[in-house]
């Protein structure tokens, strides 16, 4: 058994009460229990809120009414929600935790002293209607940031030492790179953890003030965490805490179409913004070919949102 440290789960909900108490059920059946649970609600009719009373029975939790605002307000206000507690998990509500999910995250907190964020692996799971099955295919595919030389794919000062890191062009770059825990900026929301001291001031919201999609926010999260002296990684293999995600189900970031295309590469180009007020010594000439490269596809979308990310 971990050694206990004092834990708090934040899951931002919208929509989906018949996906709680799956996904409440999992928390439940955790190896080490969280000592707190935050649902930060987005009120929607589909009587989430009742959903969530039943089945979060004999969980020490708290419903954080969200009234308005955008996914990035979400999690700074379970962030909020969370303060005192030393560590907390981020989960999304249509996920399932496999049972040492939470233990697996307070081993690696208690052997890495320097690690102030950390994701894990996170693999498909089937709804037929009834019941979820997990699956063993990765969620996300296979990394889609290996890239070849260039300038602007050079990284940040913080992460040179880094095996997927944030280039001076704002952009997210990776190298191939083995091991159990890997240094990395590439975490994601569905399934990660973070000391609440590496992040408990970052100011998510005023950052993404004009985003409808939230895309990147993990990295923001991440480079905070760099700059309190901490290291983020990812975590693979026997060591990694796993969660299962329900396919196709149409999300904020899954969506298609020409507007998704628009705000989600509006928030990769506004990266460079976001990073250089945090202090980051990024390059607009690196920025500028980064952006030139990435409008070769889809340019009725990306060249729009390019340039309001410039202004907006």
């Amino acid at each position: 058994m971990a050694e206990e440290r004092d834990t708090c789960v934040v899951t931002a909900t919208y929509k989906r009460a018949w996906a709680l108490p799956y996904f409440i059920g999992s928390l439940k059946r955790q190896s080490l229990l969280p000592s707190k649970v935050i649902f930060v609600l987005k009120p929607s009719g589909d009587e989430s809120e009742e959903v969530i009373e039943k089945e979060a029975q004999g969980l020490n939790y708290e419903i954080v009414l969200q009234k308005s605002g955008n996914f990035v307000e979400a999690v700074e206000l379970g962030i909020k929600a969370c303060g005192g507690h030393s560590l907390i998990l981020f989960i999304d509500d249509d996920a399932i935790a496999s049972e040492n999910w939470i233990e697996k995250y307070v081993q690696f907190f208690n052997l890495r002293k320097d690690a102030g964020g950390a994701g894990g692996a996170v693999y498909k799971a089937i709804f037929d209607g009834d019941d979820i099955s997990p699956t063993g295919d990765h969620f996300y595919g296979r990394d889609t940031y290996k890239t070849k030389g260039g300038i602007h794919r050079r990284p940040l000062p913080e992460y040179e030492d880094y095996c997927e890191w944030l280039s001076t062009s704002g952009l997210p770059r990776g190298k191939e790179c083995q091991g159990d825990a890997i240094l990395s900026t590439l975490l994601s929301g569905v399934n990660m953890a973070f000391r609440d001291d590496a992040i408990f001031d970052c100011p998510l919201s005023r950052l993404f003030k004009n985003s409808r999609k939230g895309f990147h926010s993990e990295q923001t999260l991440a480079f905070c965490a760099r700059r309190k002296g901490y290291h983020t990684y990812r975590l693979t293999g026997e060591s990694s805490p796993v969660v299962y995600h329900i396919v196709e189900i149409e999300s904020l970031k899954r969506r298609k179409g020409f507007m998704n295309d628009f705000w989600i590469h509006y928030d990769i180009a506004r990266d460079f913004w976001r990073l250089r007020e945090l202090g980051a010594e990024v390059n607009f000439l690196h920025y500028l070919i980064g952006m030139l490269i990435l409008a070769r596809k889809k340019p009725l979308a990306r060249i729009p949102a390019t340039l309001y990310a410039l202004f907006k």
